[in-house]
């Protein structure tokens, strides 16, 4: 660290030693910085036409900070005078002032020059009474609004904090514009202290944040802080303070890298959007499941959720904005309004395309110039960065994605399984599903141990689907509304008394949770695998009190449903709590499933439609497959468009979020315990669907199944899983050929070559060749030949018999 010189400046009862800052400015932009922009200004065309472009109306939510460019870059002493104006006003305001006080540090640190030496001293002692507030005294009160009351400003803030008791986005932005005053003041000894406070800055790095980094609310209120954070960063770096800024690595490993990565680690691959510039969404989950709050135009159809990328449809519509401003978030004076800042008074937030130009100027090996490049607008030949950041236009011929590796973050509660895991990842076909663990989170619903989303081919097959305009309530609150698990009608708990596995492989991803607490009293497992061609789902469930009960498995899959006529009754009126969804049709049942669903227009008249007819001409859908059970009833439903059946619009007259359709599978088993065994076969024009998913065996800790291709097809495959933790050796029967299987195990047989991955303890398979080997766990194993079977390990002489459902 830099040794800095130690001055006493004494402002108020609340200061102490204050170091001397380095040559002001430093916090946003240093001489350098200013001097870099002015010459790109006057010596780049694209820059000359930003700033022109600017100069003559900027973007509302933007107008303070080019001004503030417009003083300390370009000499307009105006603009200066206005910036000034806006920094005294906070400075005589009574307290307390509002939540985000970003731009008035960037005010003072800009126009230090230009404030009496009376004026700064004011400033520092408000920055220093803030920072008392904010952080040590933990009361934003004031006498005649009481604001820290219960019913107010105090709810949100829980003093004794967890990941899921308080809301980041509201009380958070009090504590970073702290931390970023202390760090404007050139104050060591203070920015320390503010730093390593009880719920502040290192607080949230060292406890909040998870796996690395990951948000713990749900993903689109994660806009309200990691642009003043990066300020505070470079704030501190600039004082030689780096240690508690970029460089400062929690006790969990998370980092403002890692935190401005996870949205990385969220992503799907591209979705099409039928224009030259794609969606690229990313894993939703919580109460705002549709655009989400930090998006300024939703596309249509509810298939669209939150994103990294968001696109743009043919017609134009979409792109990522750079800024938002919601009140709860703060402003910079205290409106009359109690809980919130007055109308008027938002202070602008950066969104993601700022976060990414400032994360490539600090570490251009993270990539983020790839995801910059695709947010470039209609006709563009390049990314046109904002001025602030020193970035150049960024070429998408020029730029590689990151790799994509599959994990699991049991502390954030998710799991995430990318058949492909190379750069490549970004724009292939390939498919991606995400788990639910059961740990809780802010603004959540009923999730726990759901798929929250499954995407292949470029396209969304299974969502957890969200119909409500703003905040989730009724059915959208629901585990009914997920890709999840009901039991007697219950909805599922939050726990962090779970245990995971997984194995992330070239050809199979897997993962698995289980748990005895999302339904206290019930034994339950989720476990997905996931292939280039499918997505196998797999659901154990078994009371302890050994009685009967109602289990009700859903999946909401993306388009309506192709179902056979005389195999589905006609629609009838839902009850119980199926009444949500209106009406249902009921199938075979104890047949099982094998029911196609393609994405193509809902509404009665298509030329209403808001996609285009080129998305619909794909064809692209999803086949659900489930194996039959004794006592099974599996009824299909319209996914709802209104938590209420009687509110829901009709066909006529839906708006278009809901053009694409929905159809809900809803699967019902009463007994002591029950197996969900699926298979999600994806397809399009390009990729028809045709295989079969056969139970080999099951028992009340395993399920065994094979997966058929179909005529000609190049490979079979054989998946099994055990539940819960006490594992054994399982051999399982195919007619003459025969597996021993462990914890969990996926072989694909394809001539003259065996693969297999997981706890594989013995084989003995027909191969057609009279040589074959054996790839174990991606290593050429040793095994033998007996009259054209290929033997690896300890097998019975004779099959067992193959164990079935009940």
């Amino acid at each position: 660290m830099k040794s800095m010189a130690v001055v006493a400046v004494c402002v108020c009862g609340l200061c102490g030693l204050a170091a001397a800052a380095p040559p002001r400015p430093f916090v946003l932009w240093n001489r350098d910085d200013i001097a870099a922009i002015r010459r790109r200004i006057e010596t780049e065309p694209w820059a000359k036409a930003v700033y022109e472009q600017y100069a003559a109306k900027a973007p509302d939510l933007e107008k303070d900070l080019f001004d503030l460019l417009r003083y300390a870059v370009m000499g307009d002493g105006e603009a200066g005078r206005r910036q000034k104006e806006k920094l005294l006003r906070m400075v005589n305001s009574r307290p307390p002032q509002g939540a985000a006080q970003w731009l008035n540090v960037v005010r003072f640190d800009l126009l230090y020059d230009e404030l009496t030496a009376e004026q700064r001293q004011q400033t520092e002692k408000v920055f220093r009474e803030y920072i008392e507030v904010a952080i040590f005294t933990s009361a934003v009160i004031d006498g005649t609004h009481g604001f820290n009351d219960a019913a107010k400003y105090s709810r949100y803030d829980a003093r004794l904090y967890t990941r899921s008791n308080w809301l980041p986005n509201i009380i958070f932005p009090r504590k970073l514009s702290a931390n970023l005053m202390a760090a404007a003041l050139g104050d060591e000894a203070l920015i320390r202290r503010v730093f390593s406070a009880y719920g502040s800055l290192q607080w949230y790095i060292d406890e909040y944040l998870s796996d690395g980094g990951f948000y713990s609310e749900e993903f689109s209120k994660m806009g309200a802080t990691p642009g003043e954070w990066l300020l505070y960063c470079r704030a501190v770096e600039r004082l030689g303070l780096d240690e508690l800024g970029f460089g400062y690595r929690g006790r969990g490993g998370a980092s403002i890298r890692g935190h401005i990565e996870s949205l990385l680690r969220l992503g799907y691959p591209r979705v099409d959007l039928c224009s030259d510039r794609p969606h690229y969404p990313m894993l939703t989950m919580g109460d705002l499941r549709r655009a989400g709050s930090s998006a300024r135009y939703r596309h249509p159809t509810h298939a669209f959720q939150h994103s990294i990328v968001y696109g743009f449809m043919p017609g134009g519509q979409g792109g990522n904005i750079r800024w938002i401003a919601p009140g709860a978030w703060g402003g910079e004076i205290r409106g009359n309004n109690p809980q919130w800042d007055g109308y008027g008074n938002f202070t602008p937030k950066m969104l993601h395309p700022l976060w990414f130009e400032i994360a490539h100027r600090k570490w251009p090996d993270a990539r983020f110039d790839y995801f910059l490049a695709q947010m470039r607008g209609p006709g563009e030949d390049r990314y046109y960065p904002s001025l602030y950041f020193g970035l150049d236009p960024i070429d998408p011929a020029t730029v590689r994605p990151p790799p994509a590796p599959s994990y699991v973050a049991p502390q954030r509660g998710i799991a995430m399984l990318r058949a492909e895991e190379s750069p490549a990842y970004w724009e292939s076909r390939a498919g991606a599903a995400s788990l639910r663990l059961p740990t809780a989170y802010a603004h959540s619903v009923n999730d726990s141990l759901c798929i929250c989303g499954y995407y292949a081919l470029g396209r969304p097959m299974l969502l957890n689907r969200q119909v409500t305009p703003s905040y989730a309530t009724g059915w959208s609150r629901s585990v009914l509304s997920h890709n999840g698990l009901m039991i007697d009608g219950r909805e599922p708990g939050f726990t962090d008394a779970f245990t995971t596995r997984h194995g992330f492989f070239p050809t199979v991803k897997f993962a698995a949770v289980s748990t005895q607490k999302v339904y206290p009293g019930f034994e339950q497992t989720r476990a997905l695998m996931l292939t280039r061609e499918y997505l196998l789902d797999f659901t154990s469930v078994a009371a302890a009190d050994g009685l009967d009960h109602d289990y009700l498995w859903l999946a909401h899959a993306v388009g309506v449903a192709e179902a056979e006529s005389g195999r589905w009754s006609e629609p009838r009126k839902a009850e119980g709590v199926l009444a949500p969804f209106g009406f249902v049709r009921t199938g075979a049942g104890e047949g099982g499933l094998r029911l196609r669903i393609v994405q193509r227009c809902a509404l009665k008249d298509p030329a209403k439609a808001s996609l285009p007819a080129a998305w619909y001409a794909r064809g692209a859908g999803v086949v659900v497959h489930l194996l039959p059970s004794v006592g099974l009833t599996v009824q299909l439903a319209e996914t709802p468009v209104a938590d209420r059946p009687d509110a829901a619009p009709s066909v006529d007259e839906r708006p278009d979020e809901y053009e694409v359709g929905g159809t809900s599978v809803l699967a019902v088993r009463r007994g002591p315990a029950a197996v969900f065994a699926a298979m999600y076969e994806p397809f399009d024009r390009d990729a028809p669907a045709g295989r079969s998913l056969v139970r080999l065996s099951e028992g009340p800790d395993h399920v065994a199944v094979r997966i058929d291709g179909g005529a000609g097809a190049a490979y079979r495959d054989v998946a099994m899983v055990q539940w819960g933790e006490r594992v054994r050796a399982i051999e399982v029967a195919d007619g003459a050929e025969r597996f021993v299987l462990g914890a969990y195990a996926f072989v694909r047989l394809s001539g003259d070559r065996v693969e297999a991955w997981g706890d594989v303890r013995g084989l003995r398979v027909k191969t057609g060749a009279a040589e074959a080997k054996l790839i174990l766990n991606d290593r050429l194993t040793r095994s033998g030949m007996e009259d054209g079977f290929l033997v690896f390990g300890r097998v019975a002489a004779t099959p067992p018999a193959t164990q079935r459902g009940d």
